[in-house]
């Protein structure tokens, strides 16, 4: 008898002895899985060009172009860094990618966490407006995500990048109810110099960039902007690019957006000029034809080196923003007029002249760029018509004598394997009152005369 008792305990030890060991496993697997971000597996698929996210329960996919379909796709790591640098949180709801932007789905926006105006009011209405009252103070709540495992421990690039308050207002999906869900693959951006040019091209480029990388079109591509701007001239181009845009200020109740891309900010776009270093950016000539074919222009211009054509571009004051309300700029040319007259002289089968382009619409403005070989101008926004220069182009900068000597648009044109000619004043004599210089006709013609044989060889 005491022996089948002692077999029974034995059992009875070995039976604790299992129990405890399978509630080791179980816990080691709870640390693994939801103590910790997701493991990224990234599978190099050339023929679908996809992300694969392996999950602790369901597979889910991140479609990737792989650099294919043009001659640039590959020119640069870009693409490939990203998609080499994701990380996987909340159940692979929420990924980012290289510390640059991110992609989410089922997230919910609720405006009413966003502190600011709603935004695209009339500018006049906003004359003398602080800038900082243009962005959102985003408090928790503002975005709501599923997520039975850890919210995202991550650092995006930029000690200002507004992606950073995002990712300290996003909380898991509570019992809000949104009333409108969007299906649409959308964009999310905080626009930061709306109406210049070159700020906004950057964030242009960068949403083109992020269609690309998840291979979608643009009429698949919606945009949202998270930011509250009265109404600007460059609006519209967003309009043309994509299916459409909208302010997120315009939403009174929470929206459920079914994919969500966080968009890289403007200064940390592969464009902007610190990124002047970089021997190319990706998709620059595919991002030019893009933007010309939104806008329905024609890029037929072939060099014809006995009639080429040369346009200055003027800067005139105007009232771009409400900081602005007087209209005054810098960097403004004395003797327009002398220098299209001596220019024209000097080259009698040359097609000269000047517009201040930003009085026309952008079709007008495309038109005018991508039937000029040769542009000439003050160093300021208006020179990022660089990027749709024909081919064989050229670009003259001029800059005044207090002008800092900067790379913006001698950047475009090196990624775009153009030519380039620099002046800058260096008499105090030929710099008048309201920002104006008169410009040496002389080194005008000697720097045409080489970008023409350059062009011409």
């Amino acid at each position: 008898m005491s022996f089948l008792l002692y077999l029974q305990r034995r059992k009875l030890i070995a039976l604790v002895c299992v129990i405890s060991i399978i509630n080791v496993l179980l816990l080691m697997n709870f640390a693994l899985h939801e103590k910790r971000p997701l493991s990224l597996s990234i599978n190099t698929m050339e023929d679908t060009g996809k992300i694969r996210v392996k999950a602790p329960v369901q597979q889910k996919t991140v479609e990737w172009t792989g650099c294919q379909g043009g001659s640039d796709a590959c020119s640069d790591n870009t693409f490939k860094n990203w998609r080499s640098q994701a990380a996987a949180f909340c159940d692979n709801n929420w990924i980012g990618f290289a510390h640059d932007f991110a992609y989410v789905r089922d997230i919910v926006v609720n405006r009413s966490r966003a502190e600011g105006p709603d935004g695209g009011e009339d500018m006049t209405s906003r004359m003398n407006q602080q800038e900082k009252k243009e962005f959102y103070i985003v408090i928790k709540g503002f975005l709501n995500i599923p997520c039975t495992s850890r919210l995202p421990e991550y650092q995006f690039n930029g000690p200002k990048n507004h992606l950073r308050s995002w990712l300290r207002s996003l909380v898991p999906t509570t019992r809000i109810q949104p009333t409108t869900v969007e299906s649409t693959f959308t964009i999310a951006i905080t626009r930061y110099e709306y109406v210049n040019l070159y700020h906004s091209m950057t964030d242009f480029y960068s949403a083109y960039l992020m269609m690309r990388f998840f291979n979608k079109t643009a009429e698949e591509t919606k945009i949202l902007f998270v930011d509250a701007h009265p109404k600007g001239s460059l609006d519209p181009v967003w309009e043309a690019m994509f299916q459409s845009y909208t302010r997120i200020g315009h939403f009174k109740k929470p929206i459920l957006y079914k994919e969500l891309v966080w968009g890289t900010w403007g200064y940390g776009s592969p464009m902007y000029v610190l990124n002047k270093d970089a021997p190319r950016i990706p998709l620059l000539e595919e991002f030019r034809t893009f933007f010309l074919k939104q806008h329905h222009v024609n890029d037929t211009r072939t060099l014809n080196c006995k009639q080429l054509s040369v346009l200055f571009l003027w800067r005139h004051n105007y009232v771009a923003h409400p900081r602005n309300p007087s209209g005054t700029i810098q960097r403004k040319i004395l003797n327009e007029d002398e220098l299209v007259r001596e220019i024209s002289t000097a080259f009698p089968t040359y097609k000269v002249r000047g517009e201040q382009l930003d009085k026309f619409d952008m079709k007008t403005q495309l038109q005018n760029i991508v039937n000029t070989d040769i542009l000439i101008g003050m160093h300021g926004a208006g020179l990022t018509h660089v990027v749709f220069l024909p081919k064989h182009g050229g670009l003259i900068e001029l800059v005044p004598r207090y002008g800092r000597m900067m790379d913006h648009f001698s950047s475009l044109v090196k990624w775009r394997n153009l030519h380039y000619e620099r002046w800058r004043n260096t008499n105090p004599g030929d710099e008048v009152s309201d920002f104006r210089t008169k410009v040496n006709p002389l080194a005008v013609k000697s720097m045409i005369t080489q970008i023409a044989k350059k062009m011409c060889r």
